[in-house]
């Protein structure tokens, strides 16, 4: 199994945002291994914080939660977030394709697009 993790909130349905603090939010996995960290980007990948683990390590196979406070201007925002397993593995930018299109993990293809005004 593939490292992979997306962002649930705020989500690409919540509107247009007011400019200000929001805290984004989401679940990783590490694939076969403990989640090591999670990152965030707000600008397409160019950049990443590290956002916060919350809750207890309950080791390989376990989903994390992550949240990451971002002071956010007027303007569009490309979201996205990458997980790093505890041996140093990352989780893929682009996908493998494979014929049915199934396990596909890669954090560019789970970006959220959102508008703040």
């Amino acid at each position: 199994m593939a490292a992979k993790s997306w962002i649930n909130s705020p989500g690409p349905d919540a509107g247009p945002l007011s400019a200000g603090m929001h805290q984004i939010k989401g679940v990783g996995f590490g694939g076969t291994q403990a989640v090591k960290t999670i990152e965030v980007s707000v600008d397409g990948g160019k950049t990443w914080k590290e956002a916060q683990l919350v809750g207890p390590d309950l080791g390989k196979f376990a989903w994390r939660q992550f949240v990451l406070p971002v002071k956010l201007a007027s303007g569009c925002y490309v979201l996205m977030s990458r997980v790093t397993d505890v041996q140093g593995k990352q989780q893929a930018e682009s996908r493998i394709e494979n014929t049915s299109g199934y396990s596909n993990s890669s954090w560019r293809d789970h970006a959220i697009i959102i508008n703040v005004l």
